[in-house]
């Protein structure tokens, strides 16, 4: 019996098994290099409007994916999109005040301005001001004379009175001025004995504090109402009149 040796037995190429069970052909291998990521070799499912070379993920601030259509850069709002959008409960918007917020509170400030004028009128005292400006002639060789008034607005106790009065006269001597208070109380504040015509005319400037003062006589009476300044002139032939007056009053 003999054995077949010859070259085309043992080593013909053609002879031999083309592939091996469970070996790669080398056509399929991958030809990756070291570090970079294989190739995908299927479709991915990338968000809608996803732009290459962006990983798909999570869309910023809840919007829709980064790149869809009508948003901007990742954390703005949507193009056209109201304000706030995505961004979490927008604030209330600011009520409009109507006609009847207005017409409440301008009740209101008449309210606190009268109830502040009413303490004022009520509570009294402070100081009260009088003044007269007005040109009155004085009747000559009268027994009346002429009064002229001023009114002060308030309330409260007489503290201390302040008068100033000015009449022209060629010859004071015949003058008698007094003033007269809301109650009637009738006090001299002028009556010169000695007069010259080198020196006419008449100041008065008196205060309630003043020792001897005959304005202390109105201490403790109303301030309120009506005063009225008379000069009389008893005189005949020389005439005068009373060029202005002023009083302050102190109440409390």
């Amino acid at each position: 019996m003999s054995t077949d040796t010859s070259p085309s037995a043992a080593g013909d190429a053609s002879s031999r098994p083309t592939a091996v069970v469970g070996q790669v052909p080398e056509s399929d291998r991958s030809t990756a290099v070291f570090g970079q990521a294989p190739a995908p070799t299927g479709p991915t499912a990338y968000p809608p409007g996803h732009q290459p070379g962006y990983p798909p993920g999570p869309a910023p601030y809840g919007l829709a994916p980064y790149g869809a259509p009508g948003y901007g850069p990742p954390g703005q709002p949507p193009t056209g999109a109201l304000p706030y959008a995505g961004y979490g409960t927008p604030p209330p918007a600011p009520k409009k005040r109507g006609w009847i917020g207005w017409l409440v509170g301008g009740v209101a400030v008449v309210l606190v301005a009268g109830v502040v004028a009413a303490f004022l009128l009520l509570s009294g005292g402070g100081t009260l001001i009088g003044v007269s400006t007005d040109r009155v002639a004085v009747p000559d060789a009268s027994t009346t004379g002429v009064a002229d008034g001023v009114v002060l607005d308030g309330s409260g106790a007489v503290q201390n009175v302040h008068l100033e009065a000015t009449i022209t006269h060629p010859y004071t001597c015949d003058l008698t001025v007094r003033l007269i208070s809301p109650q009637g109380t009738q006090v001299t504040v002028a009556d010169p004995a000695d007069c010259s015509r080198s020196a006419p005319n008449l100041a008065i400037n008196l205060d309630s504090s003043a020792p001897g003062s005959p304005l202390a006589a109105f201490t403790g009476e109303e301030a309120g109402g009506e005063w009225r300044l008379q000069v009389v002139d008893s005189v005949s032939i020389d005439q005068g009149a009373l060029t202005g007056w002023g009083l302050t009053v102190q109440a409390d």
